[in-house]
């Protein structure tokens, strides 16, 4: 007698995983923006070398399609990653979506392409050419014309990101999760050999080095969402403070009289939006209103998630083309400035 009950092609347990490793991935995206800013600072560029950071975002497709192994965990993954990013305030906004989508189709064709065979080297290579896409795509959307040169190293660092964090620290954490028993995983290849003796388990440096990879990602996140991570309650005002007579908390409505219009050409790493209007209000209305002290030279602009750009005092004082608009928040628009000085999300304006 065959059974009355529906067979769903994703069990219960497959869109749990799937949903959890989505939305850790998304969160933590933010997070990992904020690192690779620091990796850009400590080279002494202001982008391009954050890519080598890029493989982290795969990584949690990587885990959701090897824990599922169905084609298509790793689309869903991606897609879902993908939104979450998208309504938590990511700076690419929809694109954004469609970035961890192709992600996680690359990903998927290759696991289904080779039978989803446990090979390092194999979530190695589909990992790396994941991780890629997104320079690809990127400079399809945004086309800055930047050297051929310059687009093909951004390619390498990421696919190199892809290989090691996603490819090898996303398989070494796979089989620690599946040695563990964590949670039930239709292996390729299940083993076959009788155990006469219960066996001693350990961790070799390869299992020891997930461990570790996995502490250091959420200790590192737990500590940046303590120290450098900025709540915004109103996200239309800010702090003006520091060196100041008058600090004060600026809000958008209240100096909404001071509105003009900008046109200016964002010139960014994989961004380039061509020069058109926009509305704000001057920074140097919202500095002067402070009333900088004597012996102030430098502004800080910090953004929520912890970016930063520092300004000549005295330039952005005499400079009408450097506003603040409304755009999902606060945002800079300096337009004599590239990219990296445009900051979202801005939580203070700190004169020095």
């Amino acid at each position: 007698m065959k059974s009355n009950t529906p067979v769903y092609y994703f069990r219960t347990r497959d869109l749990v995983t799937i949903g959890v490793l989505s939305a850790l991935g998304g969160a933590l995206s933010t997070y990992v923006g904020y690192l690779g800013r620091l990796v850009n600072v400590a080279v002494g560029v202001p982008f391009g070398a954050g890519q080598f950071l890029s493989g982290l975002h795969v990584f949690w497709i990587v885990l959701a399609a090897g824990l599922v192994r169905k084609t298509g965990a790793a689309t869903l993954t991606g897609l879902l990653k993908g939104l979450v990013e998208f309504f938590t305030g990511n700076p690419h906004g929809i694109v954004i979506v469609l970035v961890s989508l192709a992600q996680g189709l690359i990903i998927d064709a290759g696991l289904t392409a080779t039978g989803y065979r446990d090979s390092l080297p194999i979530y190695c290579i589909i990992s790396g050419l994941a991780a890629a896409s997104n320079v690809v795509l990127f400079q399809l959307l945004y086309f800055s014309g930047v050297p051929l040169v310059f687009f093909l190293l951004l390619v390498v660092l990421a696919f190199s990101s892809g290989i090691i964090f996603a490819g090898y620290f996303g398989k070494a954490t796979l089989d620690l999760v599946i040695e563990a028993n964590v949670m039930q995983v239709r292996t390729p290849t299940p083993p076959t050999v009788t155990k006469t003796r219960t066996q001693k388990r350990y961790l070799n440096p390869y299992k020891i080095s997930a461990v570790v990879f996995l502490s250091i990602i959420f200790i590192g996140a737990g500590l940046y969402t303590i120290f450098v991570w900025r709540p915004i309650v109103d996200p239309l005002s800010c702090d003006v403070t520091g060196l100041v007579n008058n600090p004060y908390r600026f809000t958008y409505s209240a100096f909404s009289s001071e509105e003009i219009i900008v046109e200016a050409e964002l010139v960014g790493s994989v961004t380039y939006v061509p020069p058109q209007n926009y509305t704000g209000i001057p920074l140097a209305i919202i500095l002067s209103h402070a009333q900088p002290a004597e012996g102030a030279s430098t502004l800080l602009v910090l953004a929520s998630d912890g970016y930063s750009a520092t300004f000549s005092l005295v330039d952005v004082l005499s400079d009408s083309g450097i506003i603040i608009i409304v755009d999902n928040g606060l945002r800079i628009v300096a337009k004599s400035y590239s990219g990296e000085f445009w900051v979202r999300k801005v939580s203070s304006l700190v004169i020095s």
